[in-house]
This record gives C-alpha cells, sequence and structure tokens, in this order.
C-alpha cells in the first residue's frame, strides 16, 4: 500500500479533501506553527503545509513502509531538518510526544476502532488546531468498507476500517473546548478544522 500511495501522491498530488484542509490552514495562518500529523502515511499533507510556512512537523504511523517513504520525500524536498519520524501507535506514545499547535487526523479516525481514545489523546497533544477527515456514515460509506475489509481479510491483513457515528467525533472535539470553524462535505468524506476556544 506505502508503494501505491507514493506513485498516487507523485502522479496527482493532494486529494480534494487534503486540498482544503491545506487552504483552510492556509488561509488560517501557517508560519512558524509546529505540526503532528498522525497517520502521516507517505507525508505529502504534512510537507506541503512545512512548505507553505508551518515551522516542524512530527509524522506518526504504525506501517515502517510509510515512515520509509516519508522520510526519502523529506529528504527530495530539503524538509529533513524540519520533519521527525516515529513508528507506532499514537494512542500508546501520545504521552511522550511535545504538545504541538496543529495536530491533522486526515483520514484516520476511520483506522481506529477507538475513536474516543485516539481524540483524547489528540486533545492531549494539540493547542491551537485539529484538522480532519473522515468518512460519513452511510449506507454507501458501509458498503464501502465491507468490501474494503473483504480485501484486507482476502490478503490476511489484519488491519481493519471503522465507521464510527459523526456525532460521536465532533462531540468528543467539542468537549475537549474546541469550536468548529470549517465542516465541509463530499459524498464519502467529512473534512473539519476546530480551533480551540
Amino acid at each position: 500500500m506505502s508503494k501505491r500511495y507514493e506513485r498516487r501522491y507523485r502522479r496527482k498530488g493532494l486529494d480534494d479533501n487534503q486540498l482544503q484542509l491545506v487552504r483552510e490552514l492556509e488561509s488560517m495562518g501557517l508560519n512558524g506553527l509546529t505540526l503532528l500529523e498522525v497517520g502521516c502515511g507517505v507525508g505529502a499533507l504534512h510537507q506541503t503545509l512545512l512548505e507553505k510556512g508551518a515551522s516542524t512537523a512530527t509524522g506518526i504511523d504504525l506501517a515502517p513502509c510509510m515512515l520509509q517513504h516519508a522520510e526519502s520525500r523529506a529528504k527530495e524536498r530539503e524538509l529533513e531538518q524540519r520533519t521527525q519520524y516515529r513508528l507506532g501507535d499514537f494512542v500508546e506514545i501520545s504521552e511522550s510526544l511535545d504538545s504541538v499547535d496543529v495536530t491533522i487526523l486526515d483520514k484516520v479516525v476511520c483506522c481506529y476502532p477507538a475513536p474516543k481514545e485516539l481524540i483524547r489523546a489528540t486533545l492531549d497533544c494539540t493547542n491551537r488546531v485539529i484538522a480532519l477527515t473522515y468518512p460519513r456514515k452511510h449506507l454507501l460509506g458501509e458498503i464501502y468498507n465491507k468490501i474494503w475489509n473483504f480485501g484486507f481479510w482476502l490478503f490476511r491483513s489484519d488491519f481493519r476500517g471503522f465507521m464510527h457515528e459523526s456525532r460521536l467525533v465532533q462531540e468528543s472535539i467539542e468537549a475537549g473546548g474546541f469550536k468548529r470553524v470549517f465542516d465541509r462535505d463530499s459524498p464519502m468524506w467529512h473534512t473539519q478544522v476546530y480551533i480551540a476556544g
């Protein structure tokens, strides 16, 4: 999957939801901000934000191959001095992380079975902004998720996708003192930005 994601980013760049996040964060002002991207994949999103003015970024992922691609991409873009990468489960290692200005959860909530724990760890690490995309829970999404999970089962992968209630996600973030300032829906995804209130 890491090779497929890398090829896709090199060919097409960021997807529409990621571009929405970039535009919104850029409009709020990125200069000098520190970033944390949970489930950073091959690193394209936070590295784009670094090029647009953010100061430093930490990327976390469970897949070593994803981080290898992210580190290679950072070197190519001359960002290796402004990036660091950690392998592991974000919830388990969050207490060892420094707090940051902006935390990004791009298509990550759907990869974690316990969304409240994920959001609690995010709140503990974040000073100013939480930006995220996650699936809309409806019939088409549920069908797609079942097909997606069947594919992982077929290839003997332990990974599974999850469809969490949007209200649970939103209320958990807002209960932590953050206010939603951006909210756009595509047929499959919520794209949201919250600021500390």
